[in-house]
């Protein structure tokens, strides 16, 4: 397969290790989190959020999702515990049950794989739902490492993740690559100095990705194999 533009670009070659974000970038899971989010606000007998709020929550951990949330709500955060706990029981029992594989996934890891690029699956979403949801979408043997956000002392916007997984195959950080969604993965990827290629169809945060100076902004995965 021929060398894609932009590695030939960045690396004059295939990435010596590319690290992947899940949640917006891989999987268009904000429906199944979203349903958990209602069900511990409906519990409280709170007004429920719905996708499109929750959609502008995801990226910063389920933890940080929750605290969002109950403030929206107008919520004590002495519910926080509780929410919790009630929002991770509903999510494990419905962990892919509208959530969906963007365009182009498998064509991406099977390229990296067809080259020997080691692949690691970097998210800030809690460790136990990792393998569940990649084994639903028959993609788990695609990757090399799966760190959540509580796998490590550190999670994105940390290097702490994207680090570990480079300084296991003595990879130099120059020649690796974060691909992501967010503002999150963004910083991952600077403060570790990694390269960086975000997309546009994820979960955001508000930010406008144009202005991050991230080394590519695409609208699909298979532009990074163009």
């Amino acid at each position: 397969m021929k060398t894609p533009k932009y590695f030939s670009k960045w690396f004059e070659g295939w990435p010596d290790l590319v690290c992947l974000d899940l949640d917006g970038t891989l999987v268009d899971s904000v429906p199944d989190i979203a349903a958990a989010v209602d069900a511990f606000l409906s519990e409280f007998q709170a007004p429920l959020a719905g996708e499109e709020q929750v959609r502008a929550w995801v990226g910063l951990g389920a933890a940080k999702l929750i605290e969002q949330a109950l403030d929206w709500a107008g919520l004590s955060q002495d519910k926080h515990e509780e929410a919790y706990r009630l929002f991770l029981i509903h999510y494990h029992q419905h962990l892919t049950d509208h959530s969906k594989l963007y365009p182009n996934v498998v064509a991406i890891l099977k390229a990296f794989k067809h080259n020997s690029v080691p692949v690691a699956l970097i998210t800030n979403k809690p460790s136990v739902f990792i393998k569940p949801i990649l084994d639903k979408f028959g993609i788990t043997e695609e990757f090399a490492w799966f760190l959540g956000g509580d796998t490590l002392d550190e999670k994105k916007p940390s290097a702490l993740p994207l680090l570990h997984c480079s300084e296991a195959i003595e990879a130099q950080p120059e020649r690796c690559l974060m691909i992501g969604d967010s503002i999150t993965d963004f910083k991952a990827a600077q403060n570790a100095g990694f390269k960086s290629a975000l997309v546009t169809y994820g979960y955001h945060q508000g930010v406008d990705l144009k202005g991050l100076g991230a080394d590519a902004i695409i609208d699909d995965l298979a532009e990074l194999l163009v």
